[in-house]
């Protein structure tokens, strides 16, 4: 009894936090344009400087939690950062402000998914539970998050700003307060041994087989991130839809993910991991190749249905890759530098992205994005170091 309380409280902590991003992210580049004003290249150059920020801190994070074993403690104080940070936001409309406690936020926020995970995967591999499932509660707080703010905006007629920022505060707020009741890491005989050694980051960068999955987060995940940023700026300023749509395309994405979760480790153990990532970049290249071709709004909410495959790789693919490469005094470190090579990635694009929109019009960006996943692919296709986990399940 006392185990399935423990994994409810993860899910649980999952869905809050999660939905407090799906009520804000989808829409934030909407409202910098809509309700602030801003232009692309203005949007680009909120969002790079806020994530090139980031990158710096996010290492700091990562060396805190791991040289204190306080991963909780460090959830909570982000957490309570985050909403703080999100409600001085929300009152600011200038562009120095708006990059400057954007700035904040991110700088906070990169710290605070890693850290959750950390915990939860720590617990899943104590008591035996499947992480992918733990994930599902995730998927389904960013369907209910981004589509109550398009429900917001829409039915009841919010402005974008207080529909967005209300619900994070709030539910981040009751993130801080459930973070309390988790489950902390519990030290093993091993990590007990690990720890007369200090945590070493240089070392880590010198791991290829880490090394590799870094590039590779860069070339997908993060252009990913990226370019779905604007994916809302596509539907309603290119496509002519209404704010709405941005909810539903995050539901037709997220609801087959759901079901997807539920069987994607033991997918992933079938196959191969090697051929799982390679499924995964094929169908997303689909996925944006209908995106940069199509006008129909119909066609590209339903192309998000391709998502699920390489959503499980940044959740639960490249977690695995990391415990199996990793040295355990690293791990926090290890999830850390991986945000801040993602959110590297994110800087670079998102500054590209606007230059790119403004320019040649939203459908350049997903053209352009097809290049790097392609390149991406060729890499993949020629790399070994996904052996050691084909040959355990072989």
């Amino acid at each position: 009894m006392k185990e399935k309380w423990e994994y409810a409280k993860f899910q649980v902590m999952y869905f809050i936090f999660i939905s407090g991003y799906g009520f804000f992210f989808p829409y934030f580049n909407v409202y910098l344009e809509q309700s602030l004003g801003f232009s692309g290249s203005e949007i680009g150059l909120v969002i790079s400087i806020s994530l090139l920020v980031s990158v710096v801190v996010s290492p700091l994070w990562g060396a805190l939690s791991d040289i204190t074993g306080k991963y909780k403690l460090m959830l909570r104080l982000l957490l309570f950062s985050y909403a703080t940070a999100a409600w001085v936001l929300f009152q600011v409309h200038t562009l120095f402000a708006v990059i400057l406690f954007t700035t904040i936020m991110e700088a906070v926020g990169i710290g605070l998914a890693p850290m959750l995970d950390v915990l939860a995967v720590d617990y899943c591999q104590r008591s035996k539970k499947d992480y992918g499932k733990l994930r599902i509660a995730a998927s389904i707080g960013w369907v209910f998050g981004s589509f109550g703010a398009g429900f917001l905006i829409t039915d009841l007629l919010f402005d974008i700003g207080t529909a967005m920022f209300f619900p994070l505060i709030g539910l981040m707020a009751l993130a801080f307060i459930l973070a309390f009741a988790l489950s902390d890491i519990e030290k093993t005989e091993e990590d007990t041994n690990s720890k007369e050694e200090k945590p070493n980051i240089i070392a880590l960068l010198k791991n290829k087989a880490f090394v590799f999955l870094m590039v590779f987060n860069f070339l997908t995940i993060s252009l990913i991130d990226s370019v779905i940023a604007f994916a809302g700026n596509h539907l309603v300023t290119t496509l002519g839809s209404t704010p709405f749509a941005i909810g539903m395309m995050n539901v037709v994405a997220v609801l087959p993910e759901v079901i997807f979760f539920f069987f994607s480790t033991k997918l992933m153990m079938k196959i191969g991991f090697k051929k799982f990532y390679i499924l995964a970049l094929v169908t997303l290249i689909i996925r944006f190749s209908i995106y940069a071709f199509t006008n129909s709004v119909f066609l590209f909410l339903a192309a998000g249905a391709l998502g699920p495959v390489m959503m499980a790789v940044a959740n639960i693919g490249n977690f695995f890759y990391i415990k199996k490469h990793v040295q355990n005094n690293l791990t926090g470190s290890a999830f850390m530098i991986n945000i801040a090579i993602l959110t590297l990635g994110r800087a670079v694009f998102s500054l590209i992205f606007g230059v790119i929109y403004d320019w040649f019009g939203s459908f350049m960006l997903f053209k352009f994005s097809i290049v790097f996943f392609v390149i991406a692919l060729i890499l993949l296709i020629g790399t070994r170091h996904f052996d050691i986990f084909d040959k355990e399940i072989s």
